[in-house]
């Protein structure tokens, strides 16, 4: 990480995006989640400005898609978008309300997301993450304050192993997945991106019991101690029925790949985003998604950072 000193023509942070592999939805009730940093990310530089304006500039794949223009008081002067500025606005006067020496200079600001925004990988989290490492004020009081959310998604953005998380604490430890497992699982972008924010706003209205809490910390403490792809299944496929009960949703797996022969779930918000699929032969997993036409999708080895 680096440290931004007010003279130092570049300061640049990284944040890591993230998949939740288990404890969907229940993690806003006090149940535990299982958490993957991944390969994908973005990157902030800061620099100063060769204006007398703050300026923004986000791209993704090394394409512009968003920019703003801020003044001295970080009102904005100018936006390609007016709900992404608005929110940007608030985080950046959050910060300086905190670390208002960060703010005597015009800044430039250049987020990179090597990913497409749509897979719903952490634009948010990573965005967080990356003000936060800058400016050294707690990203889960810039999650709060903010986008909202558990916060396992920022706990991501700094670390290289599977997670643990608690939202309670905001602790996590790293755990181990058996290779046994993970060399036989597949990640499938959905075609879906899930607004993260409504997805919790629909959940807050259903009511989970603290005994389907206490059933996810179980699920999860099996899913730690496989040692076999089966024994994983049978986590998923728990996981599975105990959030469709919550949800009053369909799985996936019986929703749209009725006829596939092995195990599947939801990650994050049902219906959106990426799902999980187990195999045994890569080549033919591959080729049913695609055959269907779905035809993103990574090893875990090829997503995990």
């Amino acid at each position: 990480m680096s440290n931004y000193i007010i003279d130092t023509p570049v300061a640049t942070f990284q944040a890591a995006g993230k998949l939740m592999l288990f404890g969907e939805y229940l993690v806003l009730n006090g149940a535990d989640c299982i958490a993957i940093p991944l390969k994908f990310g973005q990157d902030l530089k800061v620099l100063n400005a060769e204006s007398d304006f703050f300026t923004w500039k986000s791209s993704a794949n090394n394409e512009i898609w968003f920019e703003v223009k801020f003044d001295k008081e970080l009102e904005v002067l100018t936006t390609s978008n007016n709900e992404i500025s608005d929110k940007l606005m608030l985080l950046l006067k959050l910060i300086k309300t905190e670390k208002s020496h960060l703010f005597q200079k015009p800044l430039s600001f250049e987020a990179s997301a090597d990913f497409d925004l749509k897979w719903g990988l952490g634009s948010s989290s990573t965005l967080i993450s990356l003000l936060a490492q800058w400016s050294q004020v707690n990203p889960y009081y810039l999650l709060e304050k903010s986008f909202g959310g558990s916060g396992y998604d920022v706990a991501c953005a700094t670390v290289d192993h599977p997670i643990c998380y608690s939202m309670n604490t905001h602790h996590f430890a790293f755990v181990r997945l058996s290779p046994a497992v993970t060399n036989k699982i597949l990640f499938v972008y959905s075609g879906n991106k899930q607004n993260s924010k409504a997805e919790i706003q629909r959940y807050e209205k259903s009511i989970p019991r603290a005994e389907d809490v206490l059933k996810m910390n179980k699920i999860i403490e099996k899913v730690h101690a496989s040692n076999s792809i089966e024994e994983f299944e049978s986590q998923m496929e728990e996981s599975e029925r105990l959030l469709k009960g919550i949800l009053n949703l369909e799985s996936i797996k019986s929703s749209k790949f009725s006829d596939y022969p092995f195990a599947m779930k939801s990650m994050g918000a049902w219906g959106g985003d990426f799902f999980m699929a187990t195999y045994r032969d890569e080549n033919i997993a591959r080729a049913y998604f695609s055959n269907k036409g779905y035809t993103q999708h990574f090893t875990y080895s090829e997503i995990i950072k």
